[in-house]
């Protein structure tokens, strides 16, 4: 038996608590595609509405201020589905949670293809919220579970980058098929993968040997008396309150930059800036490849350094970006920059690749699924204000302004991170 392996005393019983448990290398792989499909393909879903807004918003009549209630409808969405989904993923394992999140916003989104109104598209966008919302935490609490804790970011910002992929394929989605709700209908294609998920992915082991322990009654005198409570006092309690506070602020200044600036900007090159389809199509694609650079080295270099110093440090020199973009739109001049500044701020979007690491290793296993999601979820639904204001600026004040924005969101995630505890690297075992 190896030093790794010796089984140790829980601190005031008699019971015995042992070492994390380790996965193979072919089963983190699974856990890393499993959790990539799920969040990639979630950011397919929610992004191919602002890719293909300009004949949405002419179909149904509605302008762009009317239009962004569906997209802040998604957001609201994500942050009930974030923490119901986030509930259910301690409750019935990663694996199970994370395809029931899947199918919900798969099929949400392919019936939107049948929407005869505007009313019923948000409704189906606020369910398709739902089922994005719970995906995330579930996704990376198994991630966090399985992953190398000396790797842990890394592998967090390879799930990060699975945005970007996604990104391009809704870009060419919006791009090749001639009828918006055709486009909507291939977002039932993620739901097949729910079937290699369930048949091909392992169960986080740490959620496993917690089950295992407290229906035997071997968890420790601490564990088992927190455990008594509901998950809900569990959240709120004096150990877990402090990182949901602080996380929901960090990522409500996160989620900001993306729903304004990501979501105005395909409309800014096309209409104010005079790009044709596939020009603007190709300046997507760009700042995606970008981002994806983006996240994979924030990630890495969180296992480096440590996630706040890093995280800090790409969310300021975003900041200094996006401030720069609202001074040339507030002045009337230099939207021309404007597609130069955007790519350089896709990078510094890096740091979205250390979000999912960080917020699961400040939470025990028994809420690790909850606790991230309440603290990324309710941020996400909150910053749906981003989008409604932007929606309004572009309507009255043009799309540049809308996407300069953006600033307000930099600036906050900046400052609150710096106040968020960082756990780099702690080990994960089924007991906490």
């Amino acid at each position: 038996m190896t030093t790794e392996d010796t089984p140790t005393s829980a601190p005031g019983t008699g019971s015995v608590v042992t070492a994390p448990p380790e996965y193979t290398p072919g089963e983190r792989r699974r856990i890393l595609g499993a959790a990539c499909l799920g969040w990639g393909m979630e950011y397919f879903d929610f992004m191919l509405p602002t890719l293909l807004a300009t004949a949405i918003m002419r179909e149904y009549g509605v302008s762009a201020g009317v239009f962004s209630v569906a997209i802040v409808g998604q957001l609201v969405g994500s942050a009930v589905g974030g923490v119901a989904f986030g509930w259910l993923g301690d409750r019935f394992g990663r694996r199970r949670t994370l395809i029931w999140s899947i199918l919900i916003y798969s099929i949400a989104t392919g019936l939107v293809f049948l929407a005869p109104s505007f009313a019923v598209f948000v409704v189906l966008r606020v369910i398709a919220g739902i089922g994005t919302g719970g995906e995330w935490a579930v996704g990376f609490a198994w991630l966090n579970e399985a992953w190398s804790p000396k790797r842990r970011g890394l592998g967090g910002g390879l799930v990060q980058s699975s945005l970007w992929p996604a990104y391009a394929l809704a870009i060419l989605v919006a791009q090749v098929v001639p009828d918006w709700r055709w486009a909507f209908l291939v977002g039932v294609l993620p739901a097949l993968g729910c079937v290699w998920v369930r048949y091909s992915c392992r169960e986080s082991r740490q959620w496993e040997e917690l089950q295992a322990r407290k229906a035997a009654g071997q968890l420790s005198a601490e564990v088992d008396r927190k455990t008594d409570r509901s998950p809900w006092r569990q959240l709120v309690a004096r150990d877990s309150l402090p990182f949901v506070l602080l996380g929901l602020l960090v990522a409500f200044g996160g989620q900001w930059v993306p729903y304004t600036a990501t979501t105005w900007m395909p409309s800014l090159l096309t209409s104010d800036l005079g790009y044709s389809k596939g020009a603007a199509s190709t300046v997507l694609y760009v700042a995606s490849a970008i981002s994806f650079v983006g996240f994979i080295l924030a990630g890495w270099l969180s296992d480096v350094v440590n996630r706040r110093r890093v995280f800090v440090a790409f969310a300021a020199l975003q900041t200094v970006v996006f401030a720069v973009m609202l001074v040339l739109a507030l002045s009337g001049g230099g939207l021309g920059s404007f597609v130069w500044l955007y790519l350089l701020s896709s990078l510094f979007l890096g740091y979205f690749g250390i979000f999912g690491v960080w917020f699961g290793e400040l939470f025990p296993t028994r809420i690790r699924s909850l606790g991230s999601a309440a603290a990324y979820n309710i941020g996400r639904g909150l910053s749906g204000l981003g989008t409604l204001i932007g929606g309004i600026v572009a309507t009255t004040s043009g799309y540049g302004i809308a996407v300069g924005i953006a600033v307000f969101g930099a600036a906050i995630v900046t400052v609150a991170a710096v106040f968020l505890r960082d756990r780099s690297g702690r080990v994960i075992t089924a007991e906490e």
